[in-house]
C-alpha cells in the first residue's frame, strides 16, 4: 500500500498554499489593483508597491524550484519582515500575524520538502 501523505507531501502542499497566496498578493501590487494602491498610498510606500510585488513573485519562483527553495524562503522571509516591520510602526500592530504565519509556513514547506524526504 503507498502512503500519499508523506512528510515531503506536506511539505508540498504548504509550499502550494503559500504560493498560491503570495503570487496572489504580488501580482495585485504589480498590476496597481485600486485596493492595494489605496493601501500603499495611506503608508506612504506607492513608489516601492511594484518593487515589493516583483520580490514576491520571484521568491515564489524561488521556493517552488527545489534548487533553489532555501533563497526563495530567505526572499519571502525578508519581504515578510518588511510587513512585519510596516505593520508594527504604521498600523499599530494590526494585521501583524498574517506575514508571520507566511514566514513560518513558507520555511515549514522548505523545510519539509529539502530535509525530510526520505
Amino acid at each position: 500500500m503507498k502512503k500519499h501523505l508523506t512528510i515531503k507531501n506536506l511539505g508540498w502542499l504548504l509550499t502550494t498554499l503559500i504560493s498560491i497566496m503570495l503570487l496572489m498578493s504580488g501580482t495585485s501590487k504589480i498590476i496597481a489593483s485600486p485596493e492595494v494602491v489605496a493601501n500603499f498610498t495611506s503608508m506612504s510606500l506607492l513608489p516601492y508597491m511594484a518593487l515589493i510585488g516583483v520580490m514576491e513573485v520571484i521568491g515564489v519562483g524561488l521556493l517552488v524550484y527545489p534548487k533553489t527553495s532555501l533563497y526563495g524562503a530567505i526572499l519571502i522571509s525578508m519581504v515578510m519582515s518588511g510587513a512585519v516591520a510596516i505593520h508594527l510602526s504604521l498600523m499599530g500592530g494590526v494585521g501583524v500575524m498574517a506575514p508571520i504565519l507566511f514566514s513560518v509556513v513558507a520555511w515549514s514547506g522548505h523545510c519539509l520538502r529539502t530535509h525530510f524526504n526520505k
